[in-house]
């Protein structure tokens, strides 16, 4: 296997140098970053193995973090291994698919949850969707905590709940495990216990209050059939979410459990997009 998970230590768990401090904006792209930045939106250059190093490249004109907006949402970006920092960069219809179908036939009241939010990707968007709805944002990161809340802050969003837990088929601790050095490709490892809470997805909803889900995003790097899968099959029917979107499992395939339990509930598979398959029920 080219790519092997290792696990993520502690102190990769929380920021080098703290930048929260300082208002955004501090940190917008300089002229040059921004013609890079355009040139890399129109060309290639955003896809596949260019992206990275056009990424860094970008960096290396200026120090520290780059402020950014997309989807009218604000970025506080890092340039380092991130494969969502890369999309919001270089690719203004990033997973916009995606979203696009999480958010069509819902309302201002709309509830959401994200599942492996990371720097909020999703978790913006829909809350700016529905803006008197909640927006149930979950990662098992700390430093995807303290990103996802600056973010926050820095967009004036207040419809988001944040929710630091690891989600499984049952309440423990483990630790976390990285591959490809990305911090967008962490992972729950249940056979180390640390301090990374483990909780499921059933006790999360409970403790946070939510009546009804309109739609649910989940991308947690192989946890998906004991994160989800149990949910569904013993939640009430109002919690339900009308639309799934979910990390594939191969190209036209998806988590076994998961798959199983949407055809007990009813849930038609609507289409695909490069990473992650569109569930509606009917």
């Amino acid at each position: 296997m080219k790519y092997k998970w290792r696990t993520l230590s502690s102190n990769e768990q929380t920021a080098t140098i703290e930048y929260d401090h300082i208002e955004f904006g501090t940190f917008a792209p300089n002229y040059l970053q921004k013609i890079l930045i355009y040139i890399g939106q129109n060309s290639f250059l955003k896809r596949g193995l260019f992206r990275s190093k056009y990424t860094k490249m970008i960096f290396s004109l200026s120090k520290g973090p780059l402020d950014i907006y997309f989807k009218e949402c604000a970025f506080r970006i890092f340039g380092e291994n991130n494969l969502i920092e890369y999309g919001i960069l270089l690719d203004p219809k990033y997973n916009s698919l995606d979203l696009n179908f999480l958010i069509e036939g819902s309302n201002l009241e709309s509830n959401f949850v994200d599942l492996g939010s990371n720097i909020g990707l999703y978790s913006q968007p829909l809350a700016l969707a529905s803006p008197r709805g909640i927006v149930l944002s979950i990662d098992a990161n700390p430093l995807m905590e303290t990103r996802l809340l600056f973010n926050l802050r820095a967009s004036s969003i207040k419809n988001i709940k944040f929710v630091l837990s690891a989600v499984s088929n049952k309440i423990g601790k483990g630790s976390l495990k990285i591959r490809k050095d990305d911090v967008a490709i962490v992972a729950v490892d249940e056979t180390i216990q640390d301090n990374i809470k483990i909780n499921t997805l059933e006790n999360i909803i409970k403790e946070n209050k939510l009546k009804s889900i309109y739609g649910l995003k989940i991308d947690i790097e192989g946890h998906e059939d004991k994160a989800l899968a149990p949910f569904l099959l013993n939640t009430t029917k109002a919690l339900l979410p009308k639309r799934i979107v979910i990390e594939k499992l191969s190209k036209n395939s998806d988590y076994p459990k998961c798959s199983l339990a949407f055809e007990k509930l009813n849930y038609k598979l609507i289409s695909r997009s490069k990473n992650n398959s569109f569930y509606e029920r009917d």
